[in-house]
């Protein structure tokens, strides 16, 4: 049975020391299966994103077991956490678009790493990739002249265009009018299907909360709710 993308079990963050520590992640436990979409909601504050930088070897763990692809990060060394982070797609809030690149080249970037692949095969991949996410006409166009849903789409496209086993998503709606939203979101969720990868989304929009399996509610650096998306949002 294949292991699951994601398995967090105890984990405890604090940001400061002494008098001036702060927990933002209390004992937190949770698990992302295999091709499985989870939402984490709940308000500002709660641990959301803390949580999804520790599951993207963004940071360090402190306290606990937060389990990655098969890879143990408490106690990992920086540099098997750069290693890590080749294999999770990220999307942020914000596209992270160089702006003198073309979309094409953009998403080739998330390839350069892969010292097998030369540079006419990342282009192309990443054409392919624009395609599918609707943007052939546009691959070689830079992202001043793209709309903010089409650059959305792009960051889609670099993130899936390595093949991830997880992608993580920070606010990547934010942005977008609610028509765009969510036709991103359901782009991402039927790529990332189609590809086998997981996806842990971190969201305060619930217009976009129907494409998840799962929704995990936090408060106060806790899991306060964790259940099938029917259950929670009917």
């Amino acid at each position: 049975m294949m292991a699951n993308p994601v398995e967090v079990k105890g984990l405890t963050y604090a940001y400061g020391e002494g008098a001036l520590r702060r927990e933002v992640l209390r004992d937190v436990d949770l698990r992302v299966a295999p091709g499985e979409i989870v939402i984490l909601t709940g308000p500002s504050g709660s641990g959301k994103t803390t949580l999804l930088t520790l599951a993207g070897a963004l940071r360090a763990v402190q306290e606990g077991s937060c389990r990655v692809l098969g890879h143990e990060l408490a106690g990992a060394r920086e540099a098997e956490r750069v290693a890590l982070r080749r294999s999770i797609g990220f999307i942020f809030q914000s596209h992270n678009l160089l702006g003198f690149l073309t979309a094409r080249q953009n998403v080739a970037m998330a390839l350069e790493m892969d010292g097998a692949t030369g540079e006419r095969e990342r282009l192309e991949r990443a054409g392919e990739m624009l395609a599918s996410v609707g943007l052939a006409e546009h691959a070689d166009k830079l992202p001043s002249q793209l709309s903010g849903g089409q650059r959305q789409r792009v960051a889609v496209a670099r993130a899936l265009v390595a093949s991830p086993g997880l992608v993580l998503a920070d606010e990547p709606t934010a942005a977008l009018d609610k028509a765009s939203g969510q036709e991103v979101v359901h782009l991402l969720r039927d790529l990332a299907r189609s590809r086998g990868a997981a996806i842990l989304l971190v969201t305060h929009d619930p217009r976009i909360l129907d494409v998840a399996d799962r929704i995990v509610a936090m408060e106060d650096g806790r899991v306060v709710a964790d259940g099938a998306a029917r259950a929670v949002t009917g």
